[in-house]
């Protein structure tokens, strides 16, 4: 009988964040190139809340359906570190959105 012995992760890996985190960035442009979206002005109060409800159900729709990616390529349909990138990049741009400043 084998003895299973457990190392943490940090010991098992070198984790370079700086490398995860330009991949992210590249992911970003490449994003912004496929979908650019100008800033719109909306000026009806009523209008830019209705807008502003539809576009934070688009980003979770497109982040539903990349994290349905990493499902497939945990099943062998893509790579899992490219899946997980571009989870983490519709992270980023949702949360650019919430921090950016409103445009009247």
């Amino acid at each position: 009988m084998h003895k299973i012995v457990s190392k943490p992760l940090k010991e098992v890996r070198a984790i370079d964040r700086q490398s995860i985190f330009e991949e992210i960035e590249k992911e970003r442009e490449r994003q912004d190139k496929l979908h650019p979206l100008g800033k719109i002005k909306i000026q009806d109060p009523e209008l830019l809340t209705v807008a502003e409800y539809i576009r934070m159900n688009e980003f979770l729709a497109v982040l539903i359906e990349e994290i349905g990616e990493v499902g497939k390529a945990l099943q062998g349909e893509g790579e899992i570190t490219t899946e997980l990138i571009q989870v983490a990049s519709v992270c980023v741009k949702w949360l650019e959105h919430l921090k950016a400043p409103v445009v009247r």
